[in-house]
């Protein structure tokens, strides 16, 4: 049922629900867990993030009913009810409630809703705005994910999910360059004349086996040096497309969600107006009909009246001419 006011209980308890909870159960085979591109996965998900939505705000048994739909895999939509939100077990479960003259439910109106959106049927919103008051869903996800022990919707991504950075090849094709470039400066250390005799050779490669340490150290700083300048650009560049990105998503996210709601509540609106003017034609038409009702019922009182005054005149007419009959002659003859 949807949240009356804005007062929140402290210690209510919150049912937990994530992607973990969408299992599979077959009769005789073991339960599987729904994963990534299966059939349920998606649809499955959305769910979640509605229920993650709506849970703070939902009484105790709404969020188990919720929970139910959820976890028992309800809420799939067979290929029948892919464009007729009327096929779908919810929505038929819904009808014979109504029938049965059960109200309507709050946490199938939720699933519903996220999983047709704007095509569900005028009717059935009205009978939900008829019943509770409202038919627009207010975000609470932030209260959830409030609440210790909560888990997302959905796994997040591995690693191996995300796009390499593009500096990263140019920092990679950077070292085997420093890498030659320093063996060939090691190299030149060691250089040794030609026609120079074996002793003068051991004198000069010892010599210089003596300044190779510094020499390769200051050509390693320099290496390191030279790829920290490319490293800390590009990190720098990348961690500033990443914040940009970010920021970028989350305000689509925000103006998404805002259009959305400006659309409901003017969606809303307009029904409420049309709601409004289908009741004043039908209490104009209840009152023509009324005004029709009222005239017959007088014409035929008048023509009751005329037919009664006819019939008695007939009947005065009668009794006259009774009156008016000579007596029977008698028999003298006695």
């Amino acid at each position: 049922m949807p949240p009356k006011g804005k007062k929140k209980d402290a210690q209510k308890k919150v049912i937990m629900l994530s992607y973990k909870d969408l299992v599979r159960r077959i009769k005789g085979k073991p339960p599987q867990q729904v994963k990534k591109g299966d059939p349920e996965w998606e649809d499955g998900i959305k769910c979640i993030k509605a229920y993650h939505s709506q849970a703070t705000a939902l009484s105790h048994a709404d969020q188990e009913e919720m929970r139910d739909i959820i976890q028992g895999l309800a809420y799939v939509i067979p290929p029948s009810a892919e464009n007729a939100p009327s096929s779908h077990k919810l929505m038929r479960a819904h009808k014979k409630n109504i029938q049965q003259g059960n109200a309507p439910s709050w946490p199938v109106f939720i699933i519903l809703k996220t999983l047709y959106g704007r095509d569900l049927s005028m009717k059935y919103r009205a009978c939900i705005r008829k019943t509770f008051g409202m038919a627009l869903l207010i975000d609470h996800t932030e209260e959830y994910f409030a609440i210790d022990g909560t888990e997302p919707a959905e796994p997040a991504a591995t690693e191996e999910d995300h796009p390499t950075s593009p500096w990263q090849d140019e920092v990679l094709d950077d070292k085997p360059k420093i890498f030659k470039e320093t063996k060939k400066r090691d190299a030149s250390a060691l250089d040794i004349e030609d026609g120079s005799s074996s002793a003068n050779k051991r004198t000069k490669v010892t010599r210089a086996g003596k300044l190779f340490l510094p020499i390769t150290e200051s050509n390693n700083q320099a290496r390191r040096d030279s790829m920290a300048i490319h490293v800390q650009p590009a990190n720098a560049i990348s961690e500033r497309q990443t914040a940009e990105e970010v920021g970028c998503e989350y305000t689509i996210g925000n103006l998404r969600q805002t259009i959305d709601k400006k659309f409901e509540a003017m969606q809303a609106a307009l029904e409420k107006k049309i709601e409004e003017k289908f009741a004043a034609a039908r209490e104009d038409l209840e009152q023509k009909e009324k005004e029709k009702f009222e005239v017959q019922t007088k014409e035929l009182q008048a023509v009751t009246r005329e037919a009664l005054a006819s019939h008695g005149e007939v009947l005065m007419r009668l009794m006259e001419i009774a009156w008016q009959k000579p007596a029977a002659p008698q028999d003298t003859d006695a």
